[in-house]
C-alpha cells in the first residue's frame, strides 16, 4: 500500500473563494396549546360532526415571546328536528401566547408556526319542542411555532 503525502502550505499561499449568503439561524421553538370554551345555541336533536381550521391569525412579536391572534373556523353539521341534515359555520376569535426565550422583535425576526392538531369535544342539549339547544364544546389545538432570525454568512466556496 502507497501512502503519499503532499506538503503542508503555508496560508499565505491559499487561495480562498468565498460566498456570502443569507440565512435563517434559528432562536428557538415550541409547542403552544390552545383552550377555547364555546356554546352555541342551535335548533338540533343531535351533531353528526364538527371540523375546525385557523381562518385567519396574525402573530406579534416582542420580548421573549410571542402573541397569536386569530380566528378558528367551526362547521358544525347537525341534524334537525325534522331528521333533516344542517350545516352551521361558526367564527370563534382566540389569543395564544408563548414564550420562546432570547427572542427579540426586530426587521430580522421571522416566525413561522405549523397547527399541528385541532380537536373538539361536544356536549349537546338537544332541542326540545320550541325551545333551541345548547352545544358546549372544547377546542384544543397544538401549533408548533419556530422563531428564527435573518443573518449574512461568509461561506468558504474553493481552497487552492
Amino acid at each position: 500500500m502507497n501512502i503519499s503525502y503532499s506538503p503542508i502550505q503555508s496560508p499565505k499561499d491559499l487561495q480562498i473563494e468565498t460566498e456570502t449568503v443569507k440565512s435563517l439561524k434559528v432562536v428557538g421553538e415550541t409547542v403552544g396549546q390552545l383552550v377555547l370554551a364555546n356554546k352555541t345555541c342551535i335548533n338540533a336533536i343531535k351533531i353528526d360532526r364538527i371540523k375546525a381550521h385557523i381562518l385567519k391569525s396574525t402573530d406579534r412579536v416582542f420580548k421573549d415571546k410571542i402573541i397569536k391572534d386569530g380566528i378558528i373556523r367551526k362547521e358544525i353539521f347537525y341534524v334537525n328536528p325534522d331528521n333533516i341534515l344542517r350545516f352551521l359555520s361558526e367564527d370563534v376569535p382566540f389569543t395564544l401566547n408563548v414564550d420562546i426565550p432570547g427572542l427579540s422583535p426586530g426587521p430580522f425576526t421571522h416566525v413561522q408556526n405549523h397547527v399541528l392538531d385541532i380537536k373538539i369535544d361536544h356536549h349537546l342539549k338537544p332541542a326540545r319542542q320550541c325551545f333551541p339547544g345548547c352545544l358546549e364544546q372544547i377546542i384544543v389545538a397544538h401549533i408548533h411555532f419556530v422563531a428564527a432570525e435573518w443573518c449574512q454568512l461568509e461561506l468558504v466556496t474553493s481552497v487552492r
